[in-house]
């Protein structure tokens, strides 16, 4: 019975080697972590092995149930920081995630950063006010070992980027609300990450720049969503390796695409409130092969001229915007002009209401490329049937047939659609209809 009374009181955890303890740890809060270093001294130090740090004031805070913050609760929080970065910086940092817009010294917040770099902090994200960042971060500047860095500001954050910055192994950037100085500070940030593959722009003031550039040999995917005060400003891309590129926003003033022959895929959302030609855009990335367009950038590749042919094309989408659909009818073409423009298309998805009307001439690409389309926002009425009747009839190579009715069809209307398509002409054999 002694024996056995023994071995029950045998620390078998802290009995395990450093790394298997380290990944216990990786679960547990900040804070908690810390209060391990209290329980032997086996465990003193273990907290500063941790690769991976993780501090959110506010959201920490709230969890301990403040409902306000006070000085004294900061403060203690930023000692946490201080121990876990800087008194034991016995190892290297993986990954620093800080979120922090309560009011910390930015004396503080810089020796935080500057502990991280001194680390070889490989993926950095700070959600923080503007001001604990200077606007030329040159404890950033210095990084050599950033695999990935993301930063959420405010809009009055600017970023300065001097010639000569040198980021060799940073591979991706998000940046959100954080305005760039002038057109040099863009140009040295990309030709100073020389290994970059994926950009994040979002939500960025181009009030200091004339011409956004991103130009980049090795950059394979480029998000750019909303920026603001873009009516005299121009956006070039020379990206060869681009092969995905999201872009929601509003024309700007003018485009520069070049070189995007590997693009594989695109997502448009363009709202058109400065009345430009959209030309220029659509022309730039006609090589792609899969392509998701808003309604509004439907309307706008509609208006170019002449309208561009898309040879590569073989996946294509159209986003409808349920604010949007009363508009339609005010639409002189839709979708039917763009399909004589797709001679390779295989797969369609599109809203009823976009298809204005039937195309006169048989679109090439439906007598012997589509495969597969998906028609939604469906309903039992002459104008929809007729849509569906007229693919049924001309589809070729057509598979697959999907109509997602609208929201408030019955199953009744529904089985009535059903009977009248599968009664209706058909020119594939091996066609099946999906109807939900």
């Amino acid at each position: 019975m002694a024996k056995q009374l023994k071995m029950e009181n045998v620390d078998r955890i802290s009995g395990l080697h450093d790394s298997i303890l380290i990944h216990i740890l990786s679960f547990l809060s900040s804070k908690q972590v810390i209060r391990t270093s209290i329980l032997s001294t086996r465990w003193r130090y273990l907290f500063a092995l941790l690769p991976n740090l993780h501090f959110d004031f506010e959201g920490d805070l709230w969890r301990r149930g403040y409902t306000s913050y006070r000085h004294i609760d900061i403060y203690s929080y930023g000692c946490l920081v201080d121990k876990m970065l800087i008194t034991h910086n016995m190892t290297n940092i993986d990954k620093l995630r800080l979120k922090c817009r309560t009011m910390i010294d930015p004396d503080r917040f810089h020796a935080w950063i500057s502990a991280a770099v001194h680390r070889g902090v490989k993926h950095l994200d700070l959600n923080i006010s503007p001001g604990k960042f200077t606007t030329r971060p040159a404890v950033l500047l210095t990084c050599r070992t950033l695999v990935t860095l993301k930063l959420c500001m405010e809009f009055d954050f600017v970023l300065d980027v001097p010639k000569g910055a040198h980021f060799p192994n940073l591979k991706t950037i998000y940046l959100e609300e954080v305005n760039f100085s002038n057109d040099d500070s863009v140009k040295s940030l990309l030709s100073g990450c020389t290994s970059l593959e994926d950009l994040v722009i979002e939500k960025f003031l181009m009030s200091n720049i004339s011409n956004f550039n991103i130009s980049h040999h090795l950059l394979k995917r480029l998000t750019l969503l909303y920026t603001y005060q873009s009516d005299y400003g121009w956006i070039t891309i020379d990206a060869p390796n681009l092969v995905y590129l999201e872009y929601d926003d509003e024309l700007v003033a003018g485009y520069s695409l070049q070189n995007l022959q590997s693009l594989v895929k695109a997502d448009i959302d363009i709202s058109n409130s400065l009345e430009v030609d959209g030309s220029t855009f659509f022309r730039g990335i006609c090589n792609v092969r899969s392509l998701i367009l808003s309604d509004t950038s439907l309307e706008l590749l509609l208006s170019c001229e002449p309208l561009p042919v898309f040879a590569n094309l073989v996946k294509l989408k159209i986003h409808c915007s349920n604010d949007l659909r009363p508009y339609y009818d005010q639409w002189e073409k839709g979708l039917e002009t763009l399909l004589s423009s797709l001679p390779e298309l295989e797969k369609l998805e599109f809203n009823q209401e976009a298809l204005i009307s039937l195309p006169e001439k048989v679109p090439s690409c439906l007598l012997s490329k589509l495969k597969s389309i998906k028609i939604s926002g469906f309903a039992d009425e002459r104008d929809c049937i007729g849509k569906a009747k007229y693919f049924l009839k001309n589809g070729r190579a057509l598979e697959k047939l999907t109509i997602r009715t609208a929201l408030r069809c019955s199953e009744e209307r529904k089985s009535k659609i059903s009977k009248v398509l599968s009664a209706s002409p058909r020119e594939s054999k091996h066609l099946c209809i999906f109807i939900f």
